[in-house]
């Protein structure tokens, strides 16, 4: 090693080198006994500039003390470093755990909020986050959710429902029953999903796709078209329908195209499920077309309908008896 200049050999006997400093003269001194003298020789003259003598005992305890000092200084100096490289290695665990929770938070898909709606004893009218209308029929029950996801709209339904869907076509509506599944892009239609009795989709306009499972192959429906599922035998089966006497509920208007009285009091047994008896003496061969309005009671849409057609009803026990007017 170069010889080091007197000047650092005079700091660090005053004690002002740096650690860096301190490091150079031990390396210094260790090289040779010449140095070590050397050191001595510059200290003996600072003492003397400074009025003071010392021995060489004397010389010997501040050389001893100023090694003892560079070997503090060193080992205080690398259990600094080690202090400081475990700060930096906890921070930087730190950083990546961060880090990762922050990513997984952030690939966790956000929880959205389900929303129920329950329709006792009257209609209710439902406008889903995407504007699709949905009236429900009573007794019925139909979950959502709050918001829609980017590639899809599913919903679910217990009971009977219309539903109106906004187009969207990036987006399929889906609703889920308790035995059939819809899937649409924008269109009209009723569903009814009820455990143990009826379970059936009728299309009033656009087209569905009806299935009684998400994994398998529907059948696509044509307005005017129904979709029926026995829940005895699993069958699922498509035939022709009024649609718009299947919506009569929704919509309060019970069409008749060409109607004569057995169809006329079909279309009031499906839709009041009430036991309905027409008299021989009524005339069968008389069509009629037009509407009448469709009350939540039997007795009001009869009443109506004795005011147009030629025919009077009463109640007999548990059955209706249509007879002529």
């Amino acid at each position: 090693m170069a010889n080091i200049s007197d000047e650092l050999i005079i700091r660090f006997i005053h004690n002002t080198c740096t650690d860096e400093e301190l490091l150079v003269v031990k390396s210094w001194l260790d090289e040779s006994e010449q140095n070590v003298n050397h050191l001595f020789e510059l200290e003996r003259v600072a003492l003397e500039s400074e009025g003071l003598r010392a021995d060489h005992a004397s010389r010997r305890r501040v050389f001893n003390a100023v090694q003892r000092g560079i070997v503090k200084s060193e080992t205080e100096r690398r259990r600094r470093y080690r202090r400081s490289l475990f700060i930096r290695v906890a921070a930087a665990a730190a950083m990546i755990a961060v880090v990762t929770v922050a990513a997984v938070y952030m690939m966790r898909p956000p929880e959205v909020r389900m929303i129920e709606v329950v329709a006792t004893n009257e209609n209710v009218t439902v406008f889903l986050p995407d504007s699709t209308e949905v009236v429900l029929h009573n007794d019925s029950r139909l979950r959502y959710p709050e918001r829609f996801a980017s590639t899809s709209r599913e919903v679910e339904l217990e009971g009977e429902g219309f539903f109106n869907v906004s187009h969207d076509s990036a987006r399929p509506f889906r609703v889920a029953g308790e035995y059939l599944n819809v899937e649409v892009l924008g269109t009209k239609f009723t569903f009814i999903s009820r455990d143990t009795t009826e379970n059936s989709v009728s299309l009033l306009a656009g087209s569905v796709e009806v299935s009684t499972a998400p994994e398998k192959d529907g059948i696509v429906l044509v307005p005017g078209q129904k979709a029926m599922y026995n829940v005895g035998n699993g069958h699922l089966t498509v035939g022709e329908t009024n649609a718009a006497v299947d919506a009569a509920w929704h919509d309060h208007i019970i069409p008749f195209e060409n109607a004569d009285i057995k169809e006329i009091v079909g279309i009031l047994k499906h839709l009041y499920g009430e036991d309905i008896v027409i008299s021989e003496t009524v005339d069968r061969g008389t069509t009629y077309s037009g509407v009448t309005y469709y009350c939540s009671e039997i007795d009001s849409t009869l009443t109506r309908l004795s005011n147009t057609l030629p025919i009077r009803f009463r109640r007999t026990g548990n059955k209706i008896l249509i007879y002529p007017r």
